[in-house]
């Protein structure tokens, strides 16, 4: 029987809130559940460095609803401090849990993407959000705040630059991951002597550090000017987490291969590079139900179809690997198709088949 009158007591509680509440969203005060305590206690400088590191553990009180009923769910909200989160930043997926950990490789892009600045320390406001009930009205409970400071990182990158130039326009190199520093783009580069430029904040400019030469195959700070001595497509590369460093400028052309192009099949059919679109192209008859992948002309590169298990030397992007499945033809009959390879994105490549 009691059971019976608190479950008519905490419908009618929430029947009133959905009829006085003239926002969608009924909201009490910030007492029905406690932050309890963030360990460590902070402030949090994030680094690619060591891998992907837990940064801190949050915990907090159930909610306390006024009456025994069904779970609260929780997630952790963070916002600029002194905002009063008026644009929330939500910081852990949706949970009855009432404890979470931050590793860095979750906390640092949900900051990168909500305009903190990579390294640069920032004061953030941290609650927790606990919510009961579904639908158009839930009831929502929010904890004290923690405030804190925090330093993001940026992915390693590099801008390689023509001595004079403006890094900012330059052609961007990037690692496979948020915790590897094996940087690679690719460009159309005039002759000349290029530098590898750093970002700043998320900014390349002409004043931010860069590196060079030594003069033995690896990169140094402010190190010596690297010259390209022919203009060309080059696949750009640089390492700054081995020992030592290392970079490479190569000199690249591209072609397809595979059963689906003409005999003979295991011949590389060379693709021009059009320098209005800045991609590999080729016009071609190709079989349908047969597949080819991209090669270049030195056959020490292959790109395939996107295979998930391909990482690290073999990771070319969220479309594309290196060493990934063949593509695949529709159809049973050959056609004509401008075949495209669009190489400018660093770890973004793509291609594009076009009937003719």
């Amino acid at each position: 029987m009691k059971n019976i009158l608190k479950t008519t007591i905490f419908a009618i509680f929430l029947i009133a809130l959905g009829s006085c509440e003239t926002d969608t969203h009924p909201v009490a005060t910030a007492n029905g559940v406690t932050l309890s305590s963030i360990a460590p206690s902070g402030p949090y400088v994030l680094s690619a460095l060591n891998g992907d590191n837990n940064v801190a553990t949050l915990t907090w009180t159930v909610a306390d609803n006024g009456i025994e009923t069904i779970p609260s769910s929780y997630v952790i909200e963070i916002a600029k401090a002194g905002t009063n989160f008026a644009n929330p930043i939500i910081a852990s997926p949706s949970s009855t849990k009432t404890t979470y950990v931050w590793t860095e490789g979750y906390l640092n892009p949900i900051l990168v993407n909500n305009g903190f600045l990579p390294d640069v320390a920032s004061d953030i406001d941290i609650r927790i959000k606990a919510t009961l009930g579904l639908g158009s009205h839930p009831f929502n409970q929010y904890s004290n705040v923690i405030t804190t400071k925090i330093t993001p990182f940026a992915q390693p990158s590099f801008a390689f630059t023509k001595v004079g130039s403006d890094p900012a326009n330059a052609p961007k190199l990037i690692s496979s991951s948020l915790f590897t520093t094996d940087c690679e783009g690719y460009a159309w580069l005039e002759a000349g002597n290029y530098r590898y430029y750093t970002a700043v904040q998320n900014k390349y400019l002409a004043t931010n550090p860069y590196y060079g030469s030594n003069g033995s195959g690896a990169l140094v700070l402010s190190g010596a000017d690297i010259n390209v001595a022919t203009a060309g497509f080059y696949m750009i590369k640089a390492d700054l987490g081995t020992t030592p460093t290392t970079y490479s400028v190569t000199l690249t052309s591209w072609g397809i291969y595979g059963l689906a192009t003409p005999r003979p099949t295991g011949i590389n059919k060379a693709m021009t590079y059009n320098p209005t679109t800045k991609k590999w192209e080729i016009t071609v008859l190709l079989s349908g139900g047969k597949a080819f992948k991209f090669r270049n002309a030195a056959s020490t590169l292959i790109l395939g179809g996107f295979d998930a298990s391909k990482t690290g030397v073999d990771y070319a992007g969220t479309k594309m690997s290196y060493n990934g499945f063949d593509i695949l033809l529709p159809g049973t009959t050959p056609t004509n198709y401008l075949v495209s390879l669009d190489l400018n994105t660093p770890r973004a490549y793509t291609y594009t088949l076009v009937i003719k």
